[in-house]
């Protein structure tokens, strides 16, 4: 009875082992750098009598790591620009910081490839002017984020990606206010 427990095992691992599912075990382990720039938005609360402009320039700087053709990971640095107030309440609320993410992908073909990312970025947020009840107001905390994209190949180690983001709850609330901020950038990316 043993002989055909094993002889199961052994033939439900050789089944598991097809070519669809060699390439998620098939370690790549190749390094990348990337850099984008584009527009970040906030949504933020505008105070009564106050005139809010919620968007502005962003960019990021990343690398990461493609463990295989399905999976990377990125740690990077986020710059998701400003927030300014003007009116009754004056002032602006800056947020940058550092960003871990997994990254999913799936290429369509070897040119095209699309992504989907989840993880959190250590984001400290600054508010200056009369936004709050003091001068000056900061917040440094983990915030989650996801993400879309899409990624084309010019060549095997140059690419160029799209993506959108989103940080959630960015902020606190008592003190520079929460906010979820969008992040869109194009950028290019090399693989080593």
């Amino acid at each position: 009875m043993k002989t055909m427990h094993l002889m199961a095992a052994m033939v439900s691992a050789l089944a598991l082992s097809t070519s669809a599912s060699a390439g998620f075990f098939d370690l790549t382990l190749a390094p990348y750098v990337g850099v984008g720039i584009g527009k970040s938005q906030a949504d933020i609360t505008c105070p009564a009598a106050t005139s809010c402009d919620d968007k502005d320039t962003a960019y990021k700087l990343y690398g990461g790591l493609e463990v295989n053709e399905f999976m990377s990971m990125e740690f990077g640095y986020v710059d998701l620009g400003k927030s300014t107030y003007s009116g009754a309440k004056s002032g602006k609320r800056d947020t940058r910081g550092m960003s871990v993410q997994l990254v999913g992908t799936y290429a369509l073909s070897p040119k095209f490839t699309l992504l989907g990312k989840g993880g959190f970025g250590i984001l400290h947020t600054e508010v200056d002017g009369t936004v709050v009840a003091s001068t000056s107001e900061a917040d440094t905390d983990l915030e989650w984020s996801l993400g879309l994209g899409a990624q084309y190949n010019f060549t095997k180690n140059v690419g160029m990606r799209v993506e959108w983001e989103r940080y959630f709850n960015v902020g606190d609330a008592t003190t520079t206010g929460e906010a979820d901020v969008d992040l869109i950038t194009a950028g290019v990316v090399y693989k080593f």
